[in-house]
């Protein structure tokens, strides 16, 4: 990484992308901070029923942070 790189990463306050899920009982489609470990994504439910049976989709990109950021 270069020290721009660098220099783009440290100046980006937002931290990692939310990530996306989907509630496979309800259908519910919700995002939450990317987790810090995979024991914390094990213990996420749906915001909307409680179902631990969710599914990851995708990250969500936010635009205030430079690409790689």
């Amino acid at each position: 990484m270069t020290k721009s790189d660098t220099e783009k990463h440290a100046a980006c306050s937002l931290g990692p992308p939310d990530w996306q899920y989907k509630c496979l009982d309800c259908g519910e489609i919700f995002e939450m901070p990317a987790p810090k470990g995979p024991s914390e994504e094990k213990s996420r439910r749906c915001p909307v029923c409680q179902s631990q049976n969710i599914e990851r989709i995708n990250a969500v990109k936010s635009e205030a942070c430079p690409p790689g950021g």
